[in-house]
């Protein structure tokens, strides 16, 4: 795995280096470099910071180049570059996988955006795509390499390098001979021996770590990303849960303010030890256990973080923004904790505590308060007018009204403010799919999904977008999509993944159900089905889907025993044309003609809002098919009349042929008469 990794970040590195794109840093202008890579708004920091971080990607110092491309796709998170330095720094597959797909998204001619997308399986190579040429360390060297100046220039010279060496081999010498016939100390005192300089060790000092089996000095706080990189360190103005009003000075205390500074920077363990610090100092301050609980919080350590906001309300019942984390705290430890009372409390403690109305108005949402979600959401607005929970509450609130056209406007507005907020991916992914909008819905549940892979909402939702079901009801209407091409395995392996993290997901075996139909496995269809039918006894779309797919497995007469069942359930009239239109279909194949006349009468005299065209047109053709023969007797009796007599007349004649011989010519002038 380890020479995985380093081949996959030696052959990005090469591609983007075979591309020019080093060089270019390395020797053009400012002006020039932003002309060529088109940064917008690109400043002579930021042409600095990424010289830093690419030479820090040449020395191997993987975690200041983090550092420093996090930040600068802070401050501009449209820049392919950037995305393209990161992904020969982060630490995972995935995290490569998602740099190099935002890359090649802003980028689509970026060859090195592409070539390390194939390198990791992310997508197909293409018959024209030249193979990755093998490392050529000296054609790299000579690339790369300026032309040695001051030290380096110095250091060129072999006869400099002679006598420096040389002089650091007497050195050595000296040291080992004082060690050897020292007056009996320690010999490790002596050859650790600190300065001169009385007193304590400063302060802030620079802490040896060990990365790769090389010692490299770390300055802390620096963020360390162990896992994908975190969405918030790609924002602008990183979003944080602390209103900037309780930033309440405290001169005492530097502390506090570094603290701050790392908690502003996303180092939480950093923040935290300063917090802590500030503590001791000032151990009645309400706002100071606010911030630790916060860096608590954002760790994940729930119950310390609960344990600070209740000191902040321990030492002022007054302070508002306690009782707001106190809510968090314990929504971090129970999802279905009830936190109203605090969060109401948190409000009237203090009017102007924006967040605290956000937080609110989404427990509204989870209840599907929408009335009271509106009024706290207004509020907020009010207070916090940029904040992108805005329109991400408001396109849930939509969603739970059914207009499911502005939920996805909505959506896409708070994904515009913060391409970092998760939970807009979800809610995007959502609307996108009910509004049939596929490949937009993968597109937004594939990142989601990336970050919170144990999540299987987010599971479910993307298998039902890749096998193009809008939603439950496609059961019993069964839309065909035209300009949609459903992936029925990708689809099946998102069901799968979402119920292994949830067994008792209703949705995923039925929308499993409605694939294996799709794909005409009728049997796996009803295996899956009578699944979700366990969790869901009396649900309409899965008793009618079940007799689906039994019809499907050429069960018909069971199919049909189902779907008649199924009717009891139904409570609208667009259920009713579900029962009427497939029961009708069942009843065909078994031959049930006058069955199957009467639900496709009954399907033609319900509302014409509540049945799909198409199964009007059906109903039409079939009702003329089962109605010709009844209708051609009637039309036509002559061909039928003599059909008939000619049976018996062959019957008659065979028995007593005299008879008839002596008829026969009476019916011979008839019939010469009547032309």
């Amino acid at each position: 795995m380890l020479a995985q990794r380093v081949f996959f970040i030696r052959a990005i590195y090469l591609s983007i280096l075979s591309s020019g794109l080093f060089c270019r840093f390395k020797f053009l202008s400012r002006t020039s470099a932003c002309a060529k890579l088109r940064i917008p708004g690109c400043r002579m920091s930021e042409d600095v910071m990424l010289r830093e971080a690419i030479e820090a990607v040449r020395q191997n110092q993987s975690v200041r180049a983090r550092d420093l491309l996090a930040r600068l796709l802070r401050a501009d998170q449209s820049n392919p570059t950037y995305w393209l330095w990161m992904s020969s720094v982060v630490e995972t597959k995935k995290e490569r996988i998602f740099c190099l797909q935002n890359a090649l998204r802003l980028d689509p001619e970026n060859e090195s955006a592409r070539q390390g997308l194939i390198l990791a399986g992310a997508i197909a190579a293409d018959q024209g795509v030249i193979p990755m040429p093998p490392l050529r360390r000296k054609w790299l060297v000579d690339a790369i390499e300026e032309p040695p100046t001051g030290i380096r220039r110095l250091w060129a010279n072999p006869l400099v390098r002679l006598l420096s060496l040389g002089g650091l081999g007497v050195l050595v010498a000296g040291l080992i001979l004082i060690a050897i016939f020292s007056d009996g100390r320690d010999r490790s005192q002596v050859a650790l021996a600190p300065t001169r300089t009385k007193g304590p060790p400063p302060t802030f000092t620079l802490t040896p770590t060990f990365v790769g089996g090389l010692r490299q000095a770390q300055i802390t706080p620096t963020p360390v990303f162990t896992g994908l990189p975190p969405l918030w360190s790609f924002l602008e103005a990183t979003y944080t849960p602390t209103p900037a009003y309780i930033n309440t000075p405290h001169p005492i205390s530097e502390a506090f303010r570094a603290g701050q500074r790392s908690f502003g920077r996303g180092d939480y363990q950093a923040a935290l030890g300063f917090f802590k610090q500030a503590r001791d100092v000032e151990p009645n301050a309400a706002d100071i256990y606010f911030h630790l609980g916060e860096a608590y919080r954002m760790l994940g350590e729930y119950s310390p973080a609960l344990a600070s906001f209740e000191q902040a309300i321990e030492a002022d019942p007054g302070f508002g923004p306690g009782y707001l984390g106190r809510a968090r705290a314990r929504l971090g430890l129970d999802p279905e904790a009830d936190v109203g009372e605090d969060l109401t409390m948190a409000i009237e403690r203090d009017p102007n505590l924006g967040e605290a109305y956000l937080d609110r108005a989404a427990l509204y949402i989870s209840r599907g308060e929408t009335e009271a979600a509106q009024e706290d959401l207004g509020a907020a607005e009010a207070l916090l007018p940029a904040s992108p929970l805005l329109p991400l509450y408001r396109a849930q609130v939509a969603l739970l009204a059914g207009d499911d056209a502005t939920a996805l406007e909505l959506a896409q507005q708070a994904l515009e403010k913060d391409r970092t907020l998760l939970l807009a991916y979800l809610t995007l992914g959502r609307a996108a799919l009910l509004n049939a909008e596929f490949e937009q819905a993968i597109e937004a549940l594939e990142t989601y999904v990336l970050y919170a892979e144990n999540d299987p909402q987010g599971w479910l939702l993307l298998g039902a977008a890749e096998a193009g079901i809008a939603r439950p009801e496609d059961a019993y209407l069964a839309p065909d999509w035209e300009d949609y091409e459903p992936d029925d395995k990708a689809a099946l392996a998102a069901f799968e993944r979402a119920l292994a993290l949830k067994e008792d997901l209703a949705e995923a075996y039925l929308f499993q159900g409605l694939t294996f139909l799709n794909q005409g496995e009728g049997q796996k269809a009803v295996n899956a089905l009578v699944t979700a039918r366990r969790y869901r006894p009396n649900d309409f779309v899965v008793s009618l889907a079940i007799g689906r797919a039994l019809a499907a497995a050429e069960r018909l007469e069971a199919g049909y025993t189902q779907i008649d069942a199924a009717e009891r359930l139904a409570e609208t009239d667009e259920q009713l044309a579900g029962v009427y239109y497939w029961r009708a279909q069942t009843a065909q194949l078994l031959s049930r003609k006058t069955a199957a006349l009467a639900d496709w009468r009954a399907l033609l005299a319900l509302a014409e809002e509540a049945v799909p065209e198409a199964w009007r047109l059906t109903a039409e053709e079939q009702i003329q098919i089962l109605v010709a023969p009844t209708f051609t007797p009637t039309a036509t009796p002559r061909p039928t009349s003599t059909r008939t007599p000619t049976p018996t007349a062959t019957a008659t004649s065979t028995s007593t042929r005299t008879p008839r011989a002596t008829a026969t010519p009476t019916r011979t002038p008839r019939a010469s008469v009547t032309p």
